[in-house]
């Protein structure tokens, strides 16, 4: 196998926003006697976004829900011997399939947790649920995760960014994820890289993806040359797929290690899982990079990740190390005052740890 990469240069959290900005987490105390309130966000404009994304294949159902919960209050989820209901406060109900009710219970656990805290108390919350051997096993999990989920380029293999939302629960913590949204599209590009007609059709099926993806149109100017070229003939058709495939593996490196997400990722996460316990905010990894005989550590948080903090108000950062793992909480800046360099809230460091991944990278050059 091919000596393997460093992730490229990370943009982390550019493209990223809290779950669904601007909402308040709380605590429900108000419940009608059937069935559990739906929380505020959940129907506006929770509805309106799982159909505008058609998230898990729901967006039909979620469509016609939003269009019957308008003008109504106090909508409440109704579960009773596998079949699922919206009711509003007058009675009048809406039946609905189990999936789409149990995704829309899920979306309520989330909006149901409480906090966030202030940055200081969140901090100390964080670094005490690191600590735990469960956490730690975690974040292995979390890296060895970016590792099988690995994107080759050119012969070149790079490591991924993942990220999701935490939850703290008592003595222990939950890190969900949150799929790249990017990512499968920029695993078909490569797939059909040699391929001018289909990179052509995938521009026309994902343009908002492949602008992403392509934020210089590199390779969108270099298939409408392509296009004339192949008209022409002038150029021979071996030098023409050999530069084709230079401009996509230049696109497809600069955009591996890269970790993005908009509602439609955010929300499919959100109704994959169970949610309890406390808001903890958003996190992402920085994976292992590797040299020519093992993984490296990656790098402290990038200007992207203070960037996104500024923003969001908080952004937890889980750097790999050879022998461990640290774990950086940077928060928003006081008004008028620069972010300071954060160091570790919490850092792990064990030889087990280092023979562990070392056999992973033994296993990924056999």
């Amino acid at each position: 196998m091919a000596l393997l990469a460093p992730a490229a240069s990370s943009r982390a959290q550019e493209s990223w926003a809290p779950a669904l900005p601007a909402f308040t987490f709380h605590t429900v105390s108000a419940r009608f006697p059937e069935g559990e309130l739906l929380n505020a966000p959940v129907v506006e404009p929770g509805l309106k976004l799982l159909a505008d994304h058609d998230t898990a294949g729901l967006g039909a159902e979620a469509a016609r829900a939003d269009g019957w919960r308008k003008g109504r209050a106090g909508v409440t989820l109704v579960e009773s011997r596998g079949t699922w209901r919206l009711k509003d406060a007058s009675g009048a109900s809406l039946s609905v399939s189990a999936p789409f009710g149990s995704a829309l219970r899920r979306m309520n656990q989330y909006f149901s947790l409480t906090g966030p805290d202030a940055p200081e108390a969140l901090s100390a919350d964080l670094k005490a649920a690191f600590s735990t051997p469960a956490a730690v096993a975690q974040v292995r999990r979390v890296f060895e995760r970016s590792i099988s989920e690995r994107v080759v380029v050119a012969g070149k293999t790079y490591t991924v960014e993942l990220g999701g939302a935490i939850a703290l629960e008592p003595g222990g913590i939950n890190l969900h994820y949150i799929d790249d949204l990017l990512r499968p599209t920029l695993r078909e590009m490569i797939a059909v890289g040699d391929d001018p007609a289909a990179l052509a059709r995938l521009y026309a099926a994902e343009p908002a993806k492949m602008a992403l993806l392509d934020p210089m149109g590199i390779l969108k100017n270099h298939l409408a040359r392509r296009a004339q070229w192949d008209a022409e003939g002038r150029i021979p058709r071996e030098k023409r797929d050999a530069m084709l495939r230079m401009t996509v593996d230049t696109v497809a490196e600069s955009a591996a290690g890269h970790y993005s997400g908009d509602f439609g990722t955010q929300l499919k996460g959100m109704i994959a899982d169970d949610w309890s316990g406390r808001d903890g905010g958003t996190w992402h990894c920085h994976p292992p990079d590797a040299g020519p005989k093992g993984w490296a550590g990656d790098y402290p948080p990038s200007e992207a990740d203070y960037e996104a903090a500024a923003k969001t108000g908080q952004e937890t950062v889980v750097a790999f190390t050879a022998d461990g793992f640290d774990v950086y909480f940077l928060s928003r800046p006081a008004p008028g005052r620069a972010a300071e360099r954060a160091e570790p809230i919490f850092s792990y460091r064990d030889a087990g740890w280092r023979a562990h991944f070392q056999d992973l990278f033994d296993g990924l050059a056999k």
